[in-house]
């Protein structure tokens, strides 16, 4: 049995305040894994996890953080998103590639994604996936046109009236 004991970074009536002024859960719910741990003193991991709802592994590694890293445990971290220093390009250069290529494809220059995806491996100097280039699309909002399945001015009964009329014809199978 581990004990869990929190560093004296924060009174317990500081720790409160910090946890209460959170805007996001997952901070609030990582405060408040501290607090009943710096209040609590003494308590097994498995009750804090099972009062607060969470996993015991997660009272472990929140405690270890805090401990390890003081009142800046929680900065710099972010979940998800874009990470700029992996991206291929910005959102702001992504974006003026695709102001570039716009005119082309309002003129119907543009018709497949090949296309754009050749025109930005020219411009990076790097072979991309096809997925890169969906979720650029996606990204800026940029949508696939295809051709309607039907005429918008095609009458269906006129059309269903045919199907019935007409004469089918057999040709023999050589």
């Amino acid at each position: 049995m581990r004990i869990l004991k929190t560093k004296p970074y924060l009174t317990d009536k500081e720790l409160s305040i910090m946890m209460n002024s959170q805007k996001r859960v997952d901070y609030f719910r990582d405060y408040q894994i501290i607090h009943s741990v710096q209040v609590n003193s003494g308590k097994k991991a498995e009750d804090i996890a099972i009062i607060l709802g969470v996993s015991k592994n997660k009272v472990y590694k929140t405690v270890q953080k805090y401990n390890k890293y003081g009142l800046s445990w929680k900065t710099g971290i972010s979940r998800g998103g874009r990470r700029e220093s992996r991206c291929i390009m910005s959102l702001e250069e992504e974006g003026s590639f695709l102001n570039d290529i716009t005119q082309e494809a309002m003129k119907g220059q543009i018709i497949t994604y090949k296309q754009i995806k050749d025109k930005l491996e020219l411009k990076i100097n790097r072979i991309v996936s096809d997925d890169y280039i969906w979720d650029l699309l996606k990204r800026h909002n940029w949508s696939k046109k295809v051709p309607r399945q039907s005429h918008p001015q095609s009458d269906k009964s006129v059309q269903e009236e045919y199907k019935k009329n007409s004469l089918n014809y057999w040709l023999p199978n050589h």
